[in-house]
């Protein structure tokens, strides 16, 4: 079960400094960890439609007042919110700040957010503990090679992260297209 200390504390192992149990026994490298881990992991999170971070048909709740724009409508969007990944029914929306604005008259979306790390994957943890190796290998080590070798290790592992968490639903079948009925 992962945890931020444990994914930090991994990557400080992978670029040879000890392990921390806490930021702040940590020194130099557990403040680095600490500074840079939330942005990379929020980043991390909005790269790729990770189906563990992802909320289902979440209703909007629609505000009783008429935007001041093109739009008919305005939903409240969740306080967890990262990043829309679609919308029902599928049509034309714009967010601004933590609103959505559409001419819908009711809306749901699937969204992404963000999890508690206990929850995360194996695979993920592992791609975060290369990605937190790289972000801290310039400063925990000040050798910019081996950030370099770590951010091939971590495109790598994003690679194979991201096809393992698209295995979790089947590819969808082209049932009809006139492209393939010419095909005869």
């Amino acid at each position: 079960m992962a945890t931020k200390i444990s994914i930090c504390s991994n990557a400080l192992v992978l670029l040879g400094d000890r392990p921390i149990s806490s930021f702040s026994e940590g020194g130099e490298a557990g403040t680095a960890a600490s500074n840079l881990y939330d942005s990379a992991y929020e980043s991390e999170l909005v790269k790729h439609r990770w189906r563990f971070a992802t909320k289902k048909s979440v209703s909007l709740s629609r505000f009783t007042d008429t935007p001041q724009n093109e739009w008919a409508y305005q939903f409240q969007l969740p306080t967890d919110l990262l990043l829309v990944q679609r919308i029902y029914p599928n049509q034309a929306y714009e967010i601004y700040g933590d609103r959505l604005y559409s001419n819908m008259l009711e809306a749901e979306i699937d969204y992404t957010y963000k999890p508690d790390e206990t929850s995360l994957p194996g695979y993920f943890a592992e791609l975060m503990e290369l990605k937190m190796a790289w972000k801290l290998a310039t400063p925990v080590t000040d050798n910019a090679t081996k950030a370099r070798e770590y951010s091939d290790l971590y495109q790598d592992a994003f690679t194979i992260a991201a096809l393992v968490d698209s295995q979790q639903s089947p590819s969808e079948s082209v049932d009809d297209s006139p492209l393939i009925d010419v095909r005869g």
